[in-house]
């Protein structure tokens, strides 16, 4: 499995991966108050429902700082 397949909305503030696998973050995506998951893809081991999940809100940051970062540059 790829566990870097993710897709991530920054507007609804969720990260869809390859398998259907969905996370949705409440707050700030750098700092959520609240990670939801949902819809982990059947027969997964709980070490990769952890993986899974970790390398998603990495995704998720990765994303909102990338996004941070190029507002900051527009307004240079």
């Amino acid at each position: 499995m790829d566990f870097d397949a993710w897709n991530v909305d920054l507007r609804t503030l969720s990260a869809f991966h390859s398998t259907g696998f969905r996370i949705a973050v409440e707050g700030d995506p750098l700092q959520p108050m609240g990670v939801f998951p949902s819809h982990f893809p059947e027969g997964l081991s709980a070490v990769d429902q952890a993986c899974l999940l970790r390398c998603g809100m990495k995704a998720i940051k990765k994303a909102a700082l990338n996004a941070a970062h190029h507002s900051d540059s527009l307004a240079s």
